[in-house]
């Protein structure tokens, strides 16, 4: 009895920690859609982050944008706004995720971090990754 008590209590706080993930696409991310339309349309050098994310997908990536919390000991006008981009090169899957800050009070927009399959890269390092992906 007890383990099965243990069970159902590790697959409780399992659901609560996966309802703080948010999706674009889906009904889930309703509270974060907002913010991830800011980033996606936020400009720099003359192209949207979504144009640019598009771009770096290409014909055969897949693009998912996700949103949720900075940090919880933040205050919730930070935001989180992930562009993960998965596509095949050179016959091995590859993901290239940028990491935006977005600000709900001044709407700053703020590449944070680069990271190619879950390692974080220096700037070259996501600029040459950027362009692997951009290249196909």
């Amino acid at each position: 009895m007890v383990s099965l008590l243990k069970f159902f209590s590790s697959i409780v706080l399992c659901l609560t920690l996966l309802s703080g993930c948010f999706d674009a696409g889906g009904a889930t991310g309703a509270s974060y859609s907002e913010d991830i339309d800011a980033v996606r349309d936020h400009v720099t050098d003359g192209q949207s982050n979504a144009d640019l994310i598009g771009e770096l997908a290409g014909r055969h990536g897949k693009v998912t944008w996700l949103a949720g919390p900075w940090d919880d000991k933040q205050s919730d006008q930070q935001v989180l706004v992930s562009a993960s981009i998965r596509k095949n090169l050179n016959d091995a899957d590859r993901e290239l995720t940028l990491l935006y800050r977005y600000d709900r009070t001044s709407h700053n927009v703020v590449l944070d971090k680069v990271l190619l399959d879950g390692q974080v890269q220096s700037v070259v390092g996501g600029a040459v990754a950027m362009l692997a992906m951009k290249l196909e």
